[in-house]
Order: structure tokens, then sequence, then C-alpha cells
């Protein structure tokens, strides 16, 4: 087959998780025979392929001009949503940032009141233009660019999800009621990851202790200053290991949580973070917008323990074997990290997750089902 895999034209400057699965897909069609071309591109050049796969529908004007781009061609076109209630991760990711704001800048009791507000799901966040509450509805209809996703995504010949819950979430948020598809779940390259050296990083950074870790970029969605606030009175460090340059007025509110609890790191290269991830002591995401984070895996390979967020899909993937916690709600987190540095490396749940993406969350078996998926589309 020739196969285009397709992403966002501005997707080189942001990375992520659907950045890693298209590489890590190419590598693998590649190896099995297929021609393989990755373009992160609105109007991708698709002349002379068989089948054209888009990752992530969230930017809506880019996926806009892909979708027309594929049809005028006439080329079939399976699409990996990569999808999040983004309303509702909006809602969250501003309000939790205004409150944080208040909470180092205002008032305790006002910030007080504004906690209870997002951990009671009450707090309406205004956005300038209009108002959102916790369901990520500005009224009781979905917002326009939401309503014109949904309409390109049923011109789709195939939905290629990366959980069951992404495909319900699909099916609730954007009313798709498709039966053309199926589920690709994320993998983690063992080579790179498991059981890395923890003195690398030990040596690279001059962080000999323990440390509560969380990788990816430094934004809102991410929810890291949240992160940094449930655990400003334990005393335990934190490292942030990701880029700022998009946010940086975020990275320097954690800071002002935080003080000398709190390790940036911009960047790390892969082996590097592998290190990372066996250094440290429990690995969060507590995050606003992910459909599991391959971070979590990857540091999974480390048998160091998980704490995932309640908001996205990550139940699918950790199941009982991680600790979940309500982003907007500083105690959730706080008493979610806390079991999971108590429990340490050795517990049951740390070492049943890495069996776990060791038997079934890796790239090979993403492929087989992708590869699959083209071909009855085809």
């Amino acid at each position: 087959m020739r196969i285009a895999l397709v992403n966002h034209g501005s997707a080189s400057e942001w990375g992520g998780g659907d950045s890693v699965q298209i590489q890590e897909t190419a590598k693998r069609l590649v190896n099995r025979g297929h021609r393989v071309s990755i373009q992160n591109a609105d109007q991708p050049e698709i002349d002379d392929v068989d089948i054209v796969h888009i990752f992530n529908c969230r930017v809506h004007s880019s996926f806009s001009d892909q979708m027309n781009t594929c049809m005028q061609a006439g080329k079939p076109v399976v699409i990996s949503p990569i999808w999040i209630s983004i309303g509702r991760a909006i809602w969250g990711s501003r309000g939790s940032l205004a409150v944080l704001e208040k909470a180092i800048n205002g008032s305790q009791d006002e910030a007080a009141r504004g906690f209870e507000l997002i951990r009671e799901r009450k707090l309406v966040v205004n956005l300038g233009e209009y108002e959102i509450n916790s369901y990520g509805q500005s009224t009781n209809n979905m917002m326009k660019w939401q309503v014109d996703v949904a309409a390109l995504l049923k011109k789709s010949n195939g939905i290629l999800t990366n959980s069951w819950l992404e495909l319900k979430s699909l099916q609730l948020d954007l009313n798709w009621c498709g039966d053309n598809y199926e589920v690709a779940h994320y993998g983690v390259d063992s080579k790179i990851f498991l059981d890395a050296d923890p003195k690398h990083f030990q040596e690279y950074t001059g962080i000999k202790g323990q440390f509560i870790m969380q990788a990816g970029r430094i934004e809102p969605a991410k929810n890291q200053a949240m992160l940094c606030w449930a655990l400003r009175d334990t005393n335990l460090p934190i490292v942030l290991v990701g880029s700022s340059k998009k946010w940086p007025s975020y990275a320097e509110l954690c800071k002002k949580i935080s003080g000398e609890q709190l390790t940036i790191i911009d960047h790390l290269p892969q082996s590097m973070l592998s290190s990372a991830y066996a250094a440290a002591r429990v690995h969060c995401l507590v995050s606003w917008m992910d459909t599991c984070g391959l971070v979590s895996l990857e540091a999974a390979l480390n048998g160091t323990p998980l704490v995932g967020s309640t908001f996205g899909h990550e139940l699918e993937y950790l199941e009982n074997d991680g600790w979940l916690a309500d982003p907007g709600d500083p105690m959730s987190i706080k008493n979610a990290v806390l079991s999971a540095w108590n429990a340490g490396k050795n517990s049951k749940k740390s070492q049943t997750m890495k069996r776990k993406c060791l038997e079934r969350f890796n790239w090979e078996k993403t492929v087989d089902k992708t590869e699959k998926f083209y071909k009855s589309v085809i």
C-alpha cells in the first residue's frame, strides 16, 4: 500500500503523542513493505497514495482543509481523532489557571471558593466572547467548530481510535454514529524505555534524591500548576520535563507556587528521558487534555508508579494499576501522589502495569490493527 500519514501543519512546533504515534507507525509499516509518507500539512500531497490517515481532528481549521483535500482527490480517509472533550478540557484548564492565579496573588478565601466550584463542577469560565460550563457548553448546543468537526468525521471512510473510551467520547460529544471503526491502543518502545539506568539522569542533572516527575509541555492543559499547588506543603521534590515556550507565564506560575521544591528541564533526548523515568519515585499526568498519555506508558516500563487523571481515557490503560486523581481537586491529587509514593516501584500495581505495557501496549500490536484496518477500508 501507498500510505500518507497526515498531521496538522503546525504539528512540528508542538510535538506530542500524535507525532510519536505517526513516527512509530510509519517505521513499522515501512518494515512491512509499504510505501509511507509523513506530512505535517493542512493540504497534503496525496495524488499517488492509496489511503490517507489523518491524525488529530482537534485543530479544526487544519482538519477541514485536510478533509476537503482528500475528498476532492477521491482518496479513502481513515481518521485517528485523538479526541478528548475539548470544551470540558478548556473549561478545566482555563478555570484552574484562573483560580490558581487568584490563590497566588489574591484572597485565600476567594481561592478556596474557586477550588470548591471547580471540584463541584459549578464554575463558569468567562472566555471573553462566551462563557463555558463544566459540560463544555457555551449554550445548550455544541460550539460551532465542534459541529463542523462532527460533520467532517461522518465523511470519513473509517475511524481508528486509541481506546474504546475515546470512541465512546466521539459518540457522546460529537454524536458520531458510524459503524466502520477499530481501536488500536497506543504502544511504547521497550528497547528505549524498559528498565533504564537512573544514574545517567542523576549524573546529568545532579538530582540524587527521589522526586515526583511529570513529562510533557508545560501548559494549562497539562495542569502542572495544580500538581505544584497540591504538593506545596509536602516538601516532595517536583521535576517537570517539557518545553514552556508556548506558555512561559504558566511555567512562572509553577515556580511561584513551588519555589525551590521545583526543577524545570526544558528538553531531554529519549535516552535521558528514559533514565529520568527510572530515577523518579512517581510519574504524574493529572491532565485535562490527554487521551492516555504516552509518557505514562514510558514511565511504566521502568516500574515507576503512575498517577493519572480521571478526566481523559487513562482508565482504559491504567485500569486498577495506577492511581487516578481529579485534576480539579488538589486534595485528590495529593492523596493519589502520596499513595503512589508510599507504594513504590515494587508494588503489585506498578509491576502489573509494567507487564501490561510489555504484553498489550506495544507499537507492533498498534500497527497490526492499523494495517488490517487500512486493508478493510480500501
